[in-house]
């Protein structure tokens, strides 16, 4: 919505600074990790400033900025499609539907999820570090450890899981007491 505004408000730039944790922890989502999110942000905080004057201040900011992160996740994808796997059009707009419906709380969420992983046994807390700290790929991983690729990937999955698991569990645990 063009609120007839030429320059960036202190207001805007304050929501834009206090939303930032979020609109992060959504562009990590929907990629599948953070090695290119950064990039990500930083594009849509550029679009978020020329957009500016369309944003309607009677919603709430953090929707609009989702919307637009999105977008930028898209071009992201449309950029990256011959190089690597993405996730297929439509599985984005579920995660991205689901994620802008339920509120987003990144640092609880964050700090919840380090709390899982300093709960997993040595070994899987050393392999989850080297696949997703150090980015080494599943083949990469298999054949460093002599492993079939696809018994590592389905560990990395029962990992995912138990995680996601003890996530919920912690939340739920923390927002009930």
């Amino acid at each position: 919505m063009d609120n007839g505004r030429s320059q960036m408000t202190p207001e805007f730039a304050q929501r834009l600074a206090s939303a930032q944790s979020s609109i992060y922890a959504f562009i990590v989502s929907l990629m599948g990790g953070r090695d290119e999110a950064a990039d990500v942000l930083q594009e849509t905080n550029l679009k978020l400033c020329r957009e500016f004057h369309r944003y309607d201040e009677s919603k709430p900011f953090i929707n609009w900025a989702l919307t637009l992160a999105r977008f930028e996740v898209m071009a992201w994808r449309t950029r990256q499609s011959r190089s690597r796997l993405v996730l297929d059009d439509d599985v984005l707009e579920r995660v991205a539907s689901a994620l802008q419906v339920q509120p987003m709380e990144p640092e609880r969420e964050l700090a919840a999820l380090e709390r899982c992983l300093q709960k997993l046994p040595q070994s899987q807390r050393a392999m989850v570090d080297e696949r997703y700290q150090c980015g080494e790929t599943v083949r990469a991983m298999a054949g460093r450890l002599g492993q079939p690729e696809n018994a590592l990937a389905a560990m990395f999955y029962r990992i995912r899981r138990a995680l996601q698991e003890c996530v919920t569990t912690t939340l739920a645990k923390e927002e009930s007491a």
